[in-house]
């Protein structure tokens, strides 16, 4: 191969490396919005030409990776991305680790097991172990629980530090190391939640289970918590040993 052809096959591997990038930023900053983002709107934040963007979003929605938003201008995720995401978070590694500890809270409480990660607008479950026994308890992996009666939600809200902050989150933390919900879904269950971080104190995820709201109420047994919490703790050590959040109060 000539120098010039070689000056040319790094010329075009740069400009694949450049799209590359873009696509990231783009599919990043569709991710950190609340809603649909404009092609202005990403212009503007990646220092780019709108047609130069709109370029990279056609190619985007031709393989499904985005879609433009049912009302309204902007762009969401597509489904294929949604798939993708959907089977990254099922094979994750906590979720491995978690299988058999969230068979051991099932059996230590006999209450619904599940481990949940963060998703847009509050917690989707991701493992489950039911308690056949228990009426009234329907979970299965991929459903969401949201704010603001889910414990595990407001775990998530809370160390993400979003806004508002949920109500008792850190008392309950404080006092419990938990949080709980004594009618977390309107419907008689309630929940409790313990954290899970990764090694820089982000959270990772939320371990904890569902149960009949008459054993929260009027005052919760604290004998309850320390199933969870101890799970939480044997998930963390095996995922992250020794990670934790500034914002976990001692």
């Amino acid at each position: 191969m000539s120098t010039m052809e070689e000056e040319q096959e790094e010329g075009k591997s740069s400009s694949t490396v450049k799209s590359v990038e873009v696509t990231v930023q783009i599919l990043e900053a569709i991710t950190e919005a609340t809603g649909p983002v404009r092609v202005t709107d990403l212009a503007k934040r990646l220092g780019m030409t709108k047609a130069r963007v709109s370029r990279h979003l056609q190619t985007l929605t031709s393989l499904g990776l985005v879609d433009r938003a049912r009302e309204g201008e902007g762009y969401v995720f597509g489904r294929k991305l949604l798939k993708f995401g959907r089977a990254a978070v099922y094979r994750s590694n906590i979720v491995e680790i978690s299988r058999p500890f969230l068979t051991d809270l099932r059996v230590s409480t006999g209450h619904t097991a599940i481990l949940t990660t963060p998703t847009r607008g509050g917690a989707m479950v991701v493992a489950a172990v039911p308690n056949p026994f228990e009426p009234g308890v329907m979970v299965h992996p991929g459903m969401v629980l949201s704010l603001p009666g889910s414990p595990a939600a407001r775990l998530i809200h809370y160390f993400e530090r979003l806004k508002p902050t949920p109500p008792r989150v850190e008392e309950n933390l404080r006092k419990y190391g938990v949080d709980f919900e004594a009618n977390a879904s309107g419907n008689g269950l309630g929940g409790i939640a313990a954290p899970i971080f990764e090694p820089d104190g982000l959270i990772a995820s939320t371990v904890g289970v569902i149960l009949s709201s008459s054993l929260l109420l009027p005052e919760p047994d604290p004998g309850l918590f320390a199933p969870v919490k101890a799970i939480a703790q044997e998930i963390q050590a095996h995922y992250a040993e020794g990670a934790t959040s500034p914002l976990m109060p001692r």
